[in-house]
Parts: C-alpha cells; structure tokens; sequence
C-alpha cells in the first residue's frame, strides 16, 4: 500500500483500535512491545466494550492478531513478529500528521 495515499491513511486510522495501539507504541520507549502488552492495556483500560460488554482478553487478542496489527503491517507502521509476539512501531510522517491534528485527543482511548 502507498504511504503516500492520504486515503489509505485515514482509512488506517479511521478504526479507533488502530490509533490505540499506534498511541500505545507512540509512548513507548523504542516504540517495541508485545501484543500481550497491547491486550494488556486493552483490557486494563476498561474501554474495550463491544456492544457495552467488555470483551475478554481471547477476543482482544484475536481482533488485534487478525485485522488491526496485519492492517498496520501492511501500510508499514509497525513489523509484528507472530512468533515471539514483538510488534516493533516504525514512525510514518503522514499518519503523525493527522493523528496530531486530531480534535480532542480523539487519537486516545475514551476514558
């Protein structure tokens, strides 16, 4: 995918799921983590309610491992290892833009 697309930007970041985790390496030292850090912070944060019923950690695992992760690999934001679980965050100029330009935090979980 071209990471020139300002559509394929924002439709990268059009999933709040996605701008949690590139928030969540964003302040991360290194931008490297696990995605059991990720499903963690999911879980812990007490904002990952679907349909108002908190999912429990399979699910946030399974949606993070299957679409979210992969999608951001495939615009070449983050390299995740499936193996060992590391997600390695890879800084993109144009997707910083926007989410910077964000009204209201709105990049930021709802509390």
């Amino acid at each position: 995918m071209a990471n020139d697309s300002l559509d394929a930007c924002l439709h990268l970041v059009a999933d709040r799921n996605r701008r949690r985790v590139i928030h969540h390496l964003r302040q991360e030292g290194g931008g490297t983590t696990t995605i059991d850090d990720i499903v963690d912070q999911f879980h812990s944060s007490g904002s990952d309610c679907k349909d108002g019923l908190p999912q429990d950690r399979k699910n946030i695992f399974i949606q993070l491992y299957h679409v979210h992760l992969p999608k951001l690999a495939e615009y070449g934001i983050v390299e995740f290892e499936h193996r060992s679980g590391t997600v390695q965050y890879h800084p993109d100029e144009q997707v910083e833009r926007v989410l910077d330009s964000l009204p209201g935090r709105a990049s930021l979980p709802n509390p």
